[in-house]
């Protein structure tokens, strides 16, 4: 490198770190941003709190080459122990404004937060969200849902900044499917920055029965999560991602046809044509298999706790170890649901 470019990239550096001022961080530590709590040292990592910073930022990565991961709340993230050769960026923008029939929300407001103003404003559809810890532009992003909701069924329109322009998308350019969209296919080709969700408005009786639905939700996650991340003769508990594998879904002869071949395959699944990951796991009894630090959930074998000691490494052969058998026994080839970051 010249050192005509070697002085303008280092001024190009500081008039970023002039703009962000202590929201631009060298070398932090990802684990502390991971629910995972892993993760390696991020060569930049930045606290955007506006668009045109956001823009900024952006255009100077692009001038640098310098690859991009947009960071959310932190779950169904597993990153390297040798961390992200580029820039982690966080959105802090968190507004969420009722609009009609619906609410208009910033990519980096708690779905959380999204669900109890829906539901103040007499708005339903969001109820099976309540309690999920990320952030709106990571659900949109890998259409996350639960309880028979999904992200994808309650989207109007997403806005992104897609290569320095922004760029309105309605629900159908957005590709959504089983934990999937475009934004995810993408890669960060997209960056999320809002998203307007249309909702119903409820009558009395409604809102009644949606809270009610909620509480129950919100007990029977709080329980399961409790039980999942407990580590086995231990008071204290472990860290997790969520759900390290997707669903498996069928077709209705084909979720028929396993349960012919597998008849301890519960009838009630039948319906939703799909085959719950951590029931084939359970199946094989892999609950407690370890590696290092890592180990398959007691409480929920979907789940891969990390005891405080796991790297990056220990997830990566044990859900190697977990799809080589669950392929050996079932036939079926399981997919992540988490997203692999600096490998």
């Amino acid at each position: 490198m010249s050192e005509i470019k070697r002085k303008s990239n280092m001024e190009q550096l500081q008039k970023i770190k002039d703009l962000l001022g202590d929201r631009f961080k060298e070398n932090q530590i990802l684990s502390q941003h991971t629910t995972f709590r892993i993760g390696g040292p991020a060569k930049y990592f930045a606290l955007i709190q506006s668009v045109e910073e956001l823009e900024i930022i952006c255009q100077w990565a692009e001038k640098k080459q310098i690859s991009v991961f947009v960071m959310g709340g932190g779950s169904n993230v597993l990153v390297s122990n040798t961390g992200f050769d580029g820039l982690v960026i966080r959105l802090l923008m968190s507004k969420v404004k009722r609009k009609e029939e619906g609410l208009e929300c910033d990519a980096g407001a708690f779905l959380s937060k999204s669900v109890g103003e829906s539901l103040g404003a007499g708005l339903i559809g969001l109820e099976w969200a309540v309690g999920v810890p990320g952030t709106i532009g990571g659900a949109v992003r890998g259409n996350a849902g639960a309880y028979g909701g999904a992200t994808g069924d309650s989207v109007e329109s997403v806005t992104v900044l897609r290569n320095g322009k922004i760029k309105e998308l309605k629900n159908k350019d957005c590709h959504f499917d089983y934990r999937e969209s475009i934004f995810k296919a993408n890669g960060n080709h997209d960056i999320i920055i809002s998203a307007t969700f249309k909702l119903k408005r409820g009558n009395d009786q409604e809102l009644l029965e949606a809270k009610e639905r909620m509480k129950k939700i919100a007990r029977e996650r709080s329980a399961k999560m409790a039980l999942a991340i407990k580590i086995e003769g231990q008071e204290e508990c472990g860290y997790c991602a969520g759900s390290i594998f997707k669903n498996v879904v069928l077709t209705e002869k084909e979720v028929k046809e396993f349960k012919n071949k597998f008849p301890a395959f519960p009838e009630e699944f039948i319906k939703f044509k799909k085959i719950p990951a951590s029931w084939l796991i359970d199946q094989l009894n892999l609950k407690g298999k370890s590696i290092g630090g890592a180990s398959v959930s007691y409480g929920h074998a979907g789940f891969i706790i990390n005891n405080g000691t796991a790297t990056a490494e220990n997830i990566i052969m044990l859900v190697s170890i977990i799809k080589q058998k669950v392929r050996d026994h079932f036939g079926i080839q399981l997919m992540e649901e988490i997203e692999y970051v600096g490998f």
